[in-house]
């Protein structure tokens, strides 16, 4: 024991950008059932923020041989480790139970050494897999608890499935490096490549996203690896998004984000330009909202009551639920920008939309690509948010010319 507490001290505290792990007190503690016990601390210098938790670093039935090299690989792997606990967080909300990675790494039958547990802490992917599995299992356990509260017991299985892992879009914070990603600001476009106009109106760059910076967030692989994606949107012209006579309202580019030609693009005059926010990439779980078309096969779940002003209590319980896991939209969480994952709509079943403007893809086919909010000094109509959607066989394939928007606002 005494050995495995000083592989412990010697990598702790270790820290990544702004956010410092360091081991609390009483440390590790080994049960009699071989598994390993330790008390974590993690502390973002920014905000202040700190959050202690006991977590199982290794499990029970494991060799005094095997835990030595898991512990000593960990160990050696913390500044990655939490680096992906950080980037896939923003540094916002942490637990220590991200670090928790023992339950998926000790399934793998074939690491046994020290080697082989680095090989497999030091592999990207399979780094975003285990803590893709870690936060899913969270969010399970989350939602089975949440349903248990309110008696949806019986639907927990069919809510735990709907679960999708959006993006938020968080403001940078001090001490976070500096990357490609903003909403608003000017676009970096190929020498030669316009900008983009509808009907001879210029459209406003939304967001630029530095596509390498959310693939960390991507747990379901939806977007490309790499580039820069570009939205952009006819604010100002005053035609309609659903004018099927014109273009659309929106156009969603995508660049190589290493092509040596990429420059700040010039403004063409009349642009409208809206303020540069640096944002960086979080994960973000998201349930769909009442206002969608995915509660609708939910078998035997009551959504209506015979009476509307008297809804069923299984009704009243499922809207505790939503309340619990997906707020509705309020002004006082706002903005909320957000990749993937399910919308917020501020009006209508967007969803809908977008299935009007192509029939023949079904409503649940769409999936969320952006919403972009309001916030202050960046103003989308009356304190509106711009959604866009792309079927996801299209998104798969990069389509991004079937990309639709839809424009809600008060």
């Amino acid at each position: 024991m005494e050995a495995l507490e000083a592989l412990l001290r010697a990598g702790l505290p270790t820290r990544h950008e702004q956010v410092r792990l360091e081991l609390a007190e009483p440390g590790p503690v080994l049960a009699s059932d071989g598994s390993l016990d330790l008390r974590l601390c993690l502390h973002n210098e920014n905000t202040g923020e700190r959050a202690e938790q006991t977590v199982q670093l290794v499990p029970a039935g494991q060799t005094l041989e095997r835990t030595h090299a898991y512990i000593q690989a960990w160990v050696q792997s913390l500044p990655s480790l939490l680096a992906c606990v950080v980037d896939r967080t923003g540094g916002l909300l942490m637990t220590p139970s991200m670090l928790e990675f023992s339950q998926v790494a000790f399934k793998d039958e074939h690491a046994q050494t020290t080697l082989q547990f680095l090989e497999r802490f030091t592999d990207p992917h399979m780094l975003q897999t285990w803590a893709a599995t870690v936060d899913a299992a969270n969010d399970e356990h989350w939602i089975r608890a949440v349903c248990q509260d309110l008696r949806l017991g019986q639907h927990a299985d069919s809510l735990v499935a709907l679960r999708r892992a959006g993006i938020g879009l968080v403001s940078r914070g001090k001490g976070m490096t500096a990357g490609r990603t903003h909403l608003g600001g000017i676009p970096e476009l190929p020498l030669g490549v316009p900008w983009p106009h509808r009907r001879n109106h210029p459209m406003t760059l939304l967001a630029q996203i530095d596509l390498a910076e959310t693939s960390r967030c991507d747990d379901e692989r939806l977007l490309p690896p790499a580039g820069l994606l570009q939205i952009f949107a006819d604010l100002g012209s005053g035609i309609a998004w659903d004018d099927m006579t014109y273009d659309s309202g929106v156009l969603v580019m995508t660049q190589p984000s290493q092509a040596r030609n990429l420059i700040v693009a010039k403004p063409p005059p009349g642009a409208e330009i809206l303020p540069h926010r640096a944002m960086i990439p979080a994960v973000d779980p998201t349930l769909p909202p009442l206002d969608s078309p995915f509660y609708h096969d939910l078998t035997g779940l009551d959504l209506t009551g015979d009476d509307p002003a008297r809804p069923s209590e299984e009704f009243a319980a499922f809207i505790g639920f939503l309340n619990e896991f997906h707020p509705p939209l309020s002004d006082d969480d706002r903005p909320r920008h957000r990749l993937l994952g399910y919308a917020d709509p501020l009006q209508d079943d967007p969803w809908q939309h977008c299935a009007t403007a192509e029939p023949t893809t079904s409503p649940t086919q769409w999936q969320l690509l952006a919403q972009i909010d309001s916030e202050p000094g960046a103003q989308l109509g009356d304190n509106g948010l711009v959604y866009i959607f792309i079927p996801r066989d299209a998104l798969m394939a990069a389509d991004f010319a079937r990309a639709h928007g839809v424009w809600q606002m008060h």
